[in-house]
């Protein structure tokens, strides 16, 4: 595991912190996730719109997490990250979930947090990563473009928007980390980020 709190300039020369939440930013992540549309909270199951819901997703070990951070400007939460193991069986398998606050985006947050995250898997020796999004999130897209996911499935029309009431479709993308434990770059990258 990495040592935390980790200090990283982003792209606009701000500086951030990523760090594991503590007991004390509950509410900083309730405001954090009263800013992110319904639309970018498709990925998850529950409605983060409920009290309850927030606490137990962010604040308390249920859902299977195995790691949690959150990325703040100054006392404020910009971005959050979860990996998860994907069940009891399946131990050589986790899920990463990011969000970052749509005012903060295209600084390389999202970029930098998903390093970390990814670093945990490598770290706790999983070989499966996957992610799930919706075709229109391009910024992740990039993200995870650029460490090879590849789609695995879409769920036609497996979400519907409850504001627009769109369906959209969610995609299923995995990583195979025993490829890429002997690449140089991994290391390149996340040494790079520090």
């Amino acid at each position: 595991m990495e040592m935390y709190p980790k200090r990283i300039i982003l792209r606009d020369d701000t500086e951030v912190v990523i760090r594991p939440p503590e007991n004390t930013d509950g509410e900083g992540l309730f405001e954090f996730f009263s800013n992110i549309p319904n639309s970018d909270l498709l990925i998850y199951k529950d409605d983060l719109s409920e009290l309850e819901n927030k606490e137990n997703w962010f604040m308390s070990d249920i859902y299977g997490k195995v790691f949690k951070l959150v990325t703040l400007r100054g006392n404020e939460i910009i971005a959050t990250g979860t990996l998860h193991k994907e069940g009891l069986f399946w131990l050589n398998a986790a899920e990463i979930k990011l969000v970052v606050d749509p005012r903060n985006r295209g600084k390389g947050i999202g970029s930098k947090l998903f390093n970390h995250l990814l670093f945990e898997v490598f770290q706790m020796r999983m070989r499966k990563v996957i992610v799930r999004f919706t075709p229109d999130n391009i910024s992740f897209i990039r993200i995870i473009g650029h460490y090879g996911f590849k789609p695995e499935t879409v769920l036609r029309c497996y979400i519907i928007d409850e504001n627009t009431n769109e369906k959209k479709d969610l995609i299923i993308a995995s990583f195979n980390l025993e490829e890429w434990a002997n690449r140089f770059e991994f290391y390149n990258i996340i040494l790079g980020g520090k």
